[in-house]
């Protein structure tokens, strides 16, 4: 079944799609604001105790590695 699972976390689609929208930025700029909305989605997270702090960390990872692989396709267009 592919619909939402009891074991799937409430904050995994808008993690998605932030990230999602990371990677098909049309500039450097977007990129970097979605990293920003992704940031202040994990900070949120952290803060109201809904995610773990590794998990945040874990989280700030992909969107890093995620903006980085943008922003080096966007440089090299």
């Amino acid at each position: 079944m592919l619909g939402a699972s009891k074991d799937t976390h409430p904050a995994k689609r808008v993690s998605v799609h932030l990230l999602a929208l990371i990677a098909q930025a049309p500039t450097a700029v977007e990129a970097l604001l979605h990293d920003i909305r992704a940031q202040e989605l994990i900070l949120n997270l952290q803060g109201t105790e809904t995610i773990s702090k590794l998990d945040g960390d874990n989280l700030r990872i992909l969107c890093r590695v995620a903006l980085e692989k943008r922003l080096h396709k966007i440089a090299n267009a």
